[in-house]
């Protein structure tokens, strides 16, 4: 059991995903909503029909039973489990219903009042549950995207903002990150700077990079991540950390390049690194079997390889030099989407074993901070065994890592639940779940950037 005596520091959290059951049928239970998007990608990921029109009839006429059987519906629990597509139809419940889908659908000339209304509404539910929690310290990330303009998302993040600045007055800090688009964080960093040099700045204390992580290899963020560490040393009172959701997610390419995406992205600066399944996991849950990657992703591979051939080597990964180099020559040949097939047997998966342990290595040398979400990984992670979470190999080696929520309100859960399952599945000694809350102040994102010792000198 966690000490409720000591305050909690909860770094990943996203906002929309802390929304609880009874909250979100108390904003929309009444409320007549098409639920067609929601209902069509349920019936895709479950086979069958949801019950939610029925379900929001029985609570409209006072069936207490009807708000028990919406949370189910709401929950994504265990029997849920290991399909992300599943998990992807019950957040669409709560994207079905937000006012941010007006927006996406152009249905009103003007959707913002509702919108920020609607934020206002859960915002506020979340401070009030997190205090209800104990939680002293939380990071929440908000992604807009298409089609809000930074105009728009900069009239929508003020009022977060300035609710956060009560919070902190009343005795609970409250921070936010923006998620940027992987695709193109440019413009949306711009807003990110107006709003961390503005009145509420103190507030806004990192840029985050979430959802689909395929496609956007670490290194194409090579040139942000400098204009974030050069914004950071021209105004260290604002400084920024870099949030960076990698190795969640990669059916799309080898072990390997899992592994090397992880380590890449702590090399090039990202503070703390989300999930970072990729380089802990054990990798006989994967069996033999055999998967592919485009041709662009094994050259990026055999360049890593060739980069680190003699630490590779020292931990027995076997290096030919030669035959990468013949590899490479061919593989230039061909488009950059072709496949290239990977094959594994306990041989090969064991080489990947020592792969992680380099890339552990690298990721404690860079000082980067890994996020375990243990429910978010065992559900939608792919992660089946408790004994397979990485969190028991990070021990084992030494990576720094925080434990924290994910989306507590559509997994059911608290950090608190967490960090105590970590102790039980781990079998941590009495005081090691204290020493990781601690770390998780240490962890905050003003500290990794400088802000706060920044601050300290003023």
């Amino acid at each position: 059991m966690t000490d409720p005596r000591l305050p909690l520091a909860e770094l990943h959290l996203h906002m929309y995903g802390t929304i609880r059951a009874e909250d979100y049928l108390e904003r929309l239970g009444h409320r007549e909503i098409d639920w067609r998007f929601y209902e069509s990608a349920f019936e895709r990921a479950y086979g069958e029909r949801p019950r939610l029109r029925e379900i929001l009839e029985r609570h409209r006429a006072g069936d207490p039973e009807a708000k028990r059987e919406f949370r189910r519906l709401f929950v994504f629990g265990d029997a849920d489990a290991g399909n992300f597509e599943r998990f992807q139809a019950k957040f669409n419940l709560l994207i079905n219903g937000s006012a941010m889908m007006h927006a996406v659908a152009g249905t009103h000339d003007d959707p913002l009042p509702g919108i920020a209304d609607e934020i206002d509404f859960f915002v506020a539910r979340m401070l009030a549950d997190q205090r209800r929690q104990g939680i002293g310290y939380a990071e929440q990330r908000l992604m807009f995207g298409p089609p809000f303009t930074n105009e728009m998302a900069r009239r929508l993040s003020i009022p977060i903002l300035e609710r956060y600045a009560q919070a902190t007055r009343d005795g609970m800090t409250s921070r936010l990150a923006l998620s940027l688009s992987r695709r193109d964080p440019w413009p949306d960093f711009e807003l990110v700077r107006e709003l961390a040099l503005g009145p509420h700045g103190e507030s806004v204390t990192g840029v985050d990079f979430c959802y689909v992580e395929e496609g956007f290899p670490p290194k194409g963020k090579a040139e942000f991540f400098a204009a974030v560490h050069e914004f950071n040393q021209r105004h260290p009172a604002r400084a920024l950390a870099i949030l960076y959701h990698v190795g969640e997610s990669f059916g799309d390419k080898s072990l390997e390049s899992a592994v090397r995406w992880v380590h890449q992205a702590a090399e090039l600066g990202a503070h703390r690194l989300g999930h970072a399944i990729a380089l802990g996991v054990d990798p006989e849950v994967y069996g033999e079997h055999a998967r592919s990657e485009s041709v662009a992703e094994r050259l990026d591979q055999i360049d890593y390889d060739l980069a680190h051939a003699e630490a590779l080597r020292a931990r027995g990964v076997r290096v030919d030099e030669n035959a990468l180099f013949r590899e490479r020559d061919s593989l230039r040949a061909r488009r950059p989407d072709d496949p290239v097939v990977h094959r594994y047997d306990a041989a090969r998966l064991d080489e990947v074993r020592s792969r992680q342990e380099l890339a552990m290595a690298g990721v404690r040398r860079a000082g980067a901070i890994v996020e375990i979400c243990p429910t978010s990984n065992l559900r939608i992670g792919g992660i089946s065994d408790p004994l397979h979470h990485p969190v028991h190999r990070f021990i084992d080696h030494g990576v720094p890592f925080v434990v924290a929520s994910d989306d507590p309100g559509i997994f059911d859960t608290t950090v608190r639940d967490e960090l105590e399952w970590v102790a039980r599945e781990a079998s941590l000694e009495p005081g090691a779940v204290e020493d990781l809350i601690e770390r998780a102040w240490r962890s905050r994102s003003e500290v990794l950037s400088g802000r706060e010792s920044a601050a300290k000198l003023v």
